[in-house]
């Protein structure tokens, strides 16, 4: 039977002519004519034929050998290249080299090669024959190599009617198709020699594995452009992974599970009617997998036994993939299915820890997978991953999984493997890939958790204490049983690629968490114990997960050694960032965050720059935690009652890092991004050590970095900001010194952020402060910000104009009518800016503007308010406004504030001369913004119509007895007017809206203000009906808004009383009053002071 092979090829060979010949017999025969007889040349013909189909089919294997050799060649290339860019990049500091280099020659070269292979794929697909084994193996080796090594993208195909993806696995399929009834056919007829049937099947197994190896290549990707066969596709796929019949093919089930994987990669929900079905075939062939038990297992494993366990971890690590792809695509998948998901993933994510956990890890043991995954982002970064480029699956021999959807914490969490499993005689190398296998099925694991954390972070929160808690009792007890968690992965995984993965994962599942951990509370019952009645609340279950977090993470950080990648422990330091950044310690027990600062703070003296640099943004985000404000500034900021130091040792090095130029850039940077924080929230400790700050500043001002220079600015932008608000303000004489040195000098620099951070620091000078300045500091000051205001940068204007929107309120500058001219004048114009940035805040200061006139006016200066609100300047500013109220929904709402300040303060004779045209305009876009638009908006519009009714010459009402009397009886609009007031109290289900509202309406001071009578009997009915209405629905509203209840209620009895005051009664109205309302109304009166 040695010649067996060859046999089978030879059949093969001569089945492959005959099915040519046959092809070619069918074309002549469908172009014969019914009836007619071949002519004599016919068997030349035939044999002519065949022979130019065999030169056709033998140049396209030619071809396809061609294109191999090239693209390994190409291949290679790439990797020098890659090699020297790498090389390039550790010695460069240009940063626009690398890509430049990138897009070389080589893209032409691989454009072009991708356009010739495209097309001679799909030529192989028409010139050969599925039932070919030698040319089918050969194209499926080839599209392997050409699609896994990223040789060949469909997206730069040249002709939108070449597809070679599809054509590819339109000739697999039927190949794979071939192949399975050959395979039965033959089984058959060779029933008697058993040594043929398994040569026959082997031959076919190999084949069918070749060719769904090369299917799942090509459609990394690539799922979108197989949409004429695609259940041809699916119906191989679900064939091939039943796990009832194919049992004995482990690596065929692990290509059909990448292949549905590669199908579903990155399509959306193009073929959602198939991810339930792809779900449960994956469920099934992960809970399928047989459990290994290792007590049952004498002696050394067999090399047949130990290619079964590593087939049996790679099939898992593939259902696993393929599962956090079909999440990626498919959200509704984890939040219907959260319970056994689940129990799949705490299953495998925990495998083999076992042989691992609580002891340390050999440094021996290799520390990398040949799979990519994520890969650690610099220290200041968001938490992110990299994407899969085409990961190849790990399997492992795992137990089934239980029915039960209620999985049990003990079950999955004690299945383990150990190195018992294997004799001490087994060499160091198959215990290395064995434990390569196990991290893949980890890592895979992982990454399915980093898909249902993104795809349902609510849903999984109830199920955290499965994964992020050491006890294996259900989380509505305590227990002391100790168990892995994600944090051991985070702490001891010997696989560098999944501690990193763990990290990455447990920073995105607290990311948007804060709402849920600040429930945590912890009673003064030890953490871990069992309460009197052995359950927990829910609010104590959260602070067992808090306090588990901190501990685990503090004790992890405590082991870190010299043996650890650099790179790790920043992802490390990350997470410790991540878990302070989010939890909250106000009903935690004291000392709870001191944990992970303990553990943390021994890398600022680590020598290393990223070390540093990270644990300063550890330091940032903690200090930024106002919950744990009073242990940090008793333990971290304030110095030790045993030390004589004048400072704490932390705020020391901090100092260190700062004034120190020989410190790493970056180290500096986080260092100015700490002490920003303790400005904002600590500033009383921080204004303690202001000279060293102050002379740092000025050291890194002559810097040639902009990164220092601006964290430099920032830094004192937040402190100016905070001693604006604290209760001992800055004087005027520190204001001057640091103007002069350090906030006048970015107006010089040719960077516009500079710019834009000097303005921010003037923008909090108070109004005190900048009165006792110089004049000529005062001038200079002007100057610059209004010079800002027309820079070519949009940053720089944009800043510019918050300045000055604080400058108008200034009594000494809104009095000056040469100052507020040309600010209005310069913020107006800006209103029109292309960059709606700008836009946004030149509309805020033209509100500031206009609040700016009413000041004038209530202050008792008409002499300016008449100097400065021309009808040129009044006519700017309405139609600036009007402008604005038309333009992005954030700059609405300084549009309607700029018109009610404004028409408070109109003048008589301007009110005439307009009332027909932008008075009447400004009115009805008020009235529009009152009746529709956003909470805020509506809000807005009913404050700036209380502006406008303060107005004693606003047109509204009556008309008699007026100089701008009409035929009517009332001005038009004061229907409309009152009619979208009552509507806001009577429909907005916000209090406040309904306030604003209430409030306008009692702002006429006198009856004709109010119009006829028809008009004063519905409001004083609406009001009515709204006290009934409060009082029927006493809890019928949102828990924010039941705070403001009583002062609407207060409002509109207030409202009522006016109304009945100015008419008279509501015996006048013909309408009749409750007594008990009556007397509310009398007891709503506020109280009248006699002095």
């Amino acid at each position: 039977m040695a010649n067996a092979p060859n046999a089978s090829r030879q059949r093969h060979h001569r089945h492959h002519r005959g099915t040519a010949q046959r092809r070619i017999e069918s074309d002549d025969s469908s172009r014969r004519q019914p009836g007619t007889r071949l002519p004599k040349e016919s068997t030349s013909l035939k044999r002519n034929s065949l022979s130019a189909a065999s030169a056709d089919i033998q140049d396209t294997r030619d071809d396809l050998l061609r294109i191999l050799g090239q693209a390994k060649e190409l291949s290679a290339s790439r990797s020098r290249e890659s090699g020297e860019i790498q090389e390039f990049s550790q010695v460069s500091s240009s940063s626009n080299f690398l890509p430049l280099r990138r897009r070389g020659n080589r893209t032409y070269i691989r454009s072009s090669f991708e356009q010739t292979v495209q097309q001679k794929l799909a030529q192989a697909c028409l010139s050969l024959s599925t039932e070919a084994t030698e040319d089918v193996d050969l194209l499926a080796k080839v599209v392997f190599f050409l699609f896994n090594s990223d040789l060949v993208k469909v997206s730069a195909i040249s002709s939108p009617h070449l597809n070679p993806v599809e054509a590819l696995c339109k000739f697999f399929i039927s190949a794979f198709d071939y192949e399975t009834t050959q395979r039965t056919t033959q089984s058959e007829t060779a029933t008697d020699d058993s040594d043929t049937i398994d040569t026959v099947a082997d031959t076919t197994g190999r084949l069918k594995v070749d060719i769904m190896r090369a299917m799942s290549a090509a459609l990394f990707e690539n799922g979108s452009y197989v949409k004429d066969s695609l259940q041809d596709i699916f119906r191989v796929i679900i064939t091939s992974v039943n796990t009832t019949q194919r049992q004995d093919q482990p690596e065929l089930r692990r290509m059909a599970l990448n292949c549905m994987a590669n199908l579903v990669h990155k399509t959306g929900s193009l073929y959602s009617s198939l991810h339930e079905r792809m779900y449960e075939v994956l469920l099934s062939n992960l809970t399928s997998t047989s459990q290994y038990e290792s007590d049952t297992l004498s002696g050394p494993p067999s090399a047949a036994r130990r290619r079964d366990r590593g087939s049996e971890r790679k099939l898992i690590s593939s259902a696993l993939r393929a599962l956090h792809f079909l999440m990626q695509e498919d959200k509704s998948i984890a939040t219907r299915s959260m319970a056994p998901l689940m129990g799949v993933i705490c299953r495998f994510m925990f495998f083999t820890s076992e042989s691992w956990n609580n002891h340390a890890v050999s440094s021996t043991i290799p520390s990398t997978l040949n799979v990519r995954v994520i890969q650690p982002s610099s220290y200041a970064s968001h938490l992110t991953t990299a994407s899969f480029n085409k990961p190849r699956g790990a399997s492992g021999n795992i137990a089934p999984l239980l029915d039960n959807s209620e999985l049990s914490y003990i079950s999955y969490r004690n299945i383990q493997s150990s190195d018992s499993e294997y004799s001490d005689s087994e060499t160091g190398v198959h215990q290395a890939q064995r434990r390569q296998h196990d991290g893949k099925v980890r890592l895979n694991a992982l990454m399915c958790l980093q898909a249902l954390a993104r795809a349902a972070p609510k849903q999984l929160q109830p199920h955290w204490p499965k994964f992020l808690t050491s006890s294996t009792s259900a989380p509505m007890t305590a227990s002391s049983h100790k168990a892995p968690s994600l944090i051991t992965l985070v702490s001891s995984d010997p696989i560098s690629n999944v501690r990193s993965a763990a990290c990455v994962v447990l920073g995105n599942i607290l990311e948007s968490s804060k709402q849920y951990l600040a429930m945590a509370e912890e009673s003064t019952v030890q953490s871990g114990t069992k309460s009197q009645t052995g359950l927990l609340a829910l609010s104590e279950r959260v602070g067992v997960v808090t306090r588990e977090l901190h501990e685990g993470m503090a004790t992890a950080m405590n082991g870190v050694d010299n043996s650890v990648d650099q790179s790790i422990v920043v992802q490390m330091i990350k997470c410790c960032s991540s878990i302070v950044a989010n939890c909250n310690y106000d009903k935690m027990r004291p000392g709870l965050c001191l944990l992970l600062f303990k553990s943390t703070k021994r890398f600022l003296d680590s020598g290393e720059p990223l070390l540093q640099a990270g644990t300063l943004f550890f330091l940032t985000a903690l200090l930024s935690n106002t919950s744990a404000q009073t242990d940090l500034k008793e333990n971290v900021l304030l110095r030790s009652a045993t030390s004589n130091d004048e400072i704490s040792v932390f705020l020391s090095r901090l100092l260190e890092f700062v004034e120190n130029l020989q410190v790493s850039t970056v180290v500096r940077l986080e260092a100015w991004n700490t002490l920003q924080a303790i400005a904002q929230f600590y500033f009383d400790v921080v204004q303690t050590i202001w000279p060293r700050l102050d002379a740092a500043l000025g050291s890194g001002a002559n810097t040639d970095d902009i990164r220092l220079r601006s964290a430099g600015l920032l830094f004192l932008e937040e402190y100016s900001k905070s001693g604006a608000t604290a209760s001992c303000p800055s004087s005027a004489e520190w204001w001057q010194d640091v103007m002069e040195r350090h906030i006048l000098k970015a107006f010089s620099e040719e960077n516009p952020s500079i710019k834009a951070l000097g303005c921010d620091c003037i923008s909090h000078l108070s109004s005190d402060a900048f009165n006792g300045l110089s004049n000529r500091l005062e001038m200079s000051i002007m100057s610059l910000v209004l010079g800002t205001a027309l820079d070519e940068n949009a940053v720089a204007r944009a800043a510019a104009c918050r300045t000055i929107g604080m400058f108008i309120l200034f009594p000494s500058l809104r009095e000056d009518s040469t100052h507020i001219l040309d600010m209005a004048t310069t913020v107006l114009d800006l209103c029109q800016d292309t960059n709606m940035n700008v836009r946004v805040r030149a509309s805020w200061a033209v509100g500031n503007l206009c609040d700016a006139l009413v000041l004038l006016k209530t202050r008792g200066l008409e002499h300016v308010l008449d100097e400065v609100l021309t009808l040129a300047l009044w006519t700017k500013i309405m139609k600036t406004a009007l402008l604005i109220c038309q333009d992005h929904e954030k700059l609405k709402s300084n549009g309607i504030r700029a018109i009610g300040g404004l028409l408070r303060v109109t003048f008589e004779g301007i009110l005439e001369r307009e009332r027909h045209s932008l008075v009447k305009d400004a009115i009805y876009t008020l009235i529009k913004h009152m009746e529709q638009g956003s909470l805020k908006g509506r809000w807005n519009a009913c404050y700036a119509m209380q502006n406008v009714l303060l107005n004693p010459d606003f047109p509204i009402g009556s008309t008699a007895g007026t100089s701008y009397a009409l035929d009517s009886d009332m001005v038009s609009w004061t229907r409309d007017v009152y009619d979208a007031l009552l509507q806001a109290i009577r429909q907005s289900r916000n209090f406040k809206v309904r306030i604003n509202a209430c409030a306008a309406l009692t702002m006429p001071k006198t009856r004709a203000k109010y119009g006829d009578q028809a008009m004063m009997r519905k409001m004083v009915q609406v009001l009515m009906a709204e006290m009934q209405s409060l009082d029927a629905d006493q809890g019928d509203h949102e828990f924010g808004e039941f705070q403001y209840r009583g002062q609407l209620e207060t409002k509109i009895l207030r409202c009522l009383d006016h109304l009945l005051q100015l008419t008279g009664g509501v015996a006048s109205l013909e309408l009749e009053l409750d007594p008990l309302l009556r007397q509310r109304i009398v007891a709503s009166r506020p109280e009248v002071t006699t002095t």
